[in-house]
């Protein structure tokens, strides 16, 4: 891990330990932990997922009931976070701390309703 990465790390760390005093209500213990853990879990929103795992890629299928065509797509899954709907989104991370022992990874994180149903590692 290099200093840049260190430093981002930190910073998302900080928003965090705000986020959790200002908002308690909007974060599990569970995913509190993990959150400082740099790991996502099986639950979390998608910002959840950006505080613990940082940068990341992403496709999204907006919910057409919900969103007009031609919708932003990054305003779409940071709603998610509040009000969740049936989009598809899947976001991408990688990191050496989802998987620990096994180095830096790639994984793929799929969203049902706005919160996480399963993590895919990648190869």
């Amino acid at each position: 891990m290099n200093d840049e990465q260190r430093a981002a790390i930190l910073r998302r760390r900080d928003e965090a330990l705000r986020l959790f005093v200002e908002h308690p209500e909007n974060f599990t213990p569970a995913v509190r932990e993990a959150i400082l853990a740099n790991r996502v879990i099986v639950g979390m929103t998608p910002y959840d997922c950006h505080l613990a795992a940082g940068a990341f890629s992403y496709k999204v299928q907006a919910d057409t009931a919900i969103w007009p065509p031609n919708s932003d797509p990054l305003k779409v899954l940071w709603a998610q976070t509040l009000r969740p709907d049936n989009s598809q989104i899947w976001m991408s991370f990688e990191t050496d701390t989802q998987f620990p022992g096994e180095g830096r990874c790639r994984f793929r994180v799929h969203f049902r309703h706005g919160a996480v149903a399963r993590i895919e590692k990648l190869t």
